[in-house]
């Protein structure tokens, strides 16, 4: 499905037949058609989908436009400024203010509804196909901004409410570090400084600022006691709602999705008795938000999230075998050789740091991500406890920086870097070997 969503974007006549694609899909698996059958239809509803995707209508010229907006990013600073995405009139533009309008702005957050006027024009020819994946068509110079705004629904004003108490919580932390926190947990990286965005990429610890399903498991996990003791029914019910509840805490983030239609599906499969493995359950949840979204087909986050699911799923059993019981450094070989073919083709880079990096990272960031949330909010509600929530709470974000700051002053590029991969997988090959002829053995 993923390869033919690709494809509609040059079969732009198969986005005809988007809707009848998707009856027949469900008739087919209703009916439980022969898999060829079934592969066919699902080929032909990825094409639909990508062809469809790419027939919305864009911003041709310049003009004015003004109404109520809903605010479909946070915003984001930019000098004097903030940038952040519009939804004004069913378009969604990306915007720019500057002066009071960007003071205004500044204090809004996502799903809130603004009014403005502005100037909105076409996307910049450089940048086009990049927004439009995330379904923006045009741009908008805001020229003012109502001091009145719309609340959204009750769901995303509590998400929205829990964001705000969690930075009052730690607000007497360094505003670096604070940047760090709210990246681990929440996966909002906006205020994060170039400096610490390089070093993050460059000792391959990125995936930490951006949620996904270690912040999910984490949460899950958070609220296991409470779900313990409840019936199978209002167990899934809470889990499905605590799911959703932190898919809008996170703004919806493409390895968000992923993570909570995995952990959406996995509770439902429980509740049914009919536990699914984990690849069956990935490619499930791929193609059913493809499906939902086929412009996540070109989503780089996306991609990244289900190639380090899938090297998870299908290569850190096989690898924790070979290596021993290196289990840490098994998974962060998985996910590294899941995430490696989208890495090298978008960044030319994948650095061999991070399998010491992320062992050494990983516990201390989860740590981060499962106690975050509960003891800032305790703080905001509690505020002469602030000094003290900051000052525990900065440790471990330190601990996760300092990692990042000296893996990436030790990271190679170019041949040097291919050249340690190559040992690193000499050494996987020799593990492989010497543990060959001991299932020979087992196996005689």
């Amino acid at each position: 499905m993923w390869l033919f969503t690709w494809r509609g974007e040059s079969w732009q006549w198969a986005a005809r037949f988007r809707w009848g694609a998707l009856v027949l899909l469900v008739v087919v698996l209703i009916a439980r058609a022969p898999r060829w059958v079934t592969l066919i239809v699902v080929c032909v509803v990825g094409s639909a989908g990508g062809a469809a995707a790419w027939q919305a209508p864009v911003v041709h010229d310049v003009s004015q436009c003004s109404g109520a907006a809903t605010l479909m990013s946070d915003p984001t600073p930019v000098g004097t400024g903030v940038r952040l995405t519009l939804e004004i009139g069913g378009q969604r533009h990306v915007a720019v203010a500057f002066g009071s309008p960007a003071r205004l702005l500044a204090h809004r957050l996502a799903r809130e509804k603004v009014f403005v006027d502005g100037m909105c024009s076409p996307l910049n020819p450089e940048f086009a196909r990049f927004e439009l994946t995330r379904h923006v068509v045009g741009r908008m110079a805001v020229t003012s901004v109502s001091e009145r705004f719309v609340e959204p629904s009750p769901l995303v004003r509590s998400a929205n409410r829990v964001r705000d108490a969690m930075s009052r919580g730690v607000s007497r932390m360094n505003p670096t570090t604070r940047s760090l926190f709210t990246g681990l947990v929440v996966g909002d990286d906006r205020l994060q400084p170039k400096e610490m965005v390089d070093r993050f990429r460059g000792s391959g610890l990125s995936h930490l600022c951006a949620a996904s399903g270690q912040n999910v498991a984490y949460l899950l996990a958070l609220a296991g006691p409470f779900l313990r003791r409840r019936s199978p029914r209002t167990k899934l019910l809470a889990t499905l709602v605590i799911i959703s509840w932190f898919v809008v805490l996170t703004r919806a983030e493409p390895s968000v999705l992923r993570a909570g239609f995995m952990a959406a599906a996995v509770a439902v499969n429980a509740a049914r008795r009919r536990p699914e493995n984990a690849r069956a359950v990935l490619a499930l949840s791929a193609m059913c938000l493809l499906v939902i979204d086929p412009m996540l087909a070109w989503s780089v986050g996306f991609a990244l999230s289900v190639g380090a699911t899938a090297g998870l799923a299908w290569l850190s059993a096989p690898l924790g075998t070979i290596i021993g019981r290196r289990g840490a450094l098994a998974s962060t070989l998985a996910a590294q050789l899941g995430t490696m073919p989208v890495s090298l083709c978008v960044f030319g880079h994948v650095p061999v740091v991070s399998l010491v990096a992320n062992p050494l990272a990983l516990p201390v960031a989860g740590v981060v991500m499962t106690i975050g949330l509960p003891m800032s909010l305790l703080a905001a509600a509690i505020p002469p406890l602030v000094p003290l929530a900051s000052a525990l709470l900065s440790l471990p974000v330190v601990w996760v920086d300092v990692v990042a700051r000296v893996f990436s002053g030790m990271s190679v590029t170019g041949a040097w870097n291919w050249i340690m991969w190559a040992v690193v997988a000499l050494w996987v090959l020799h593990r492989w070997r010497q543990h060959a002829p001991r299932r020979t053995r087992v196996a005689g």
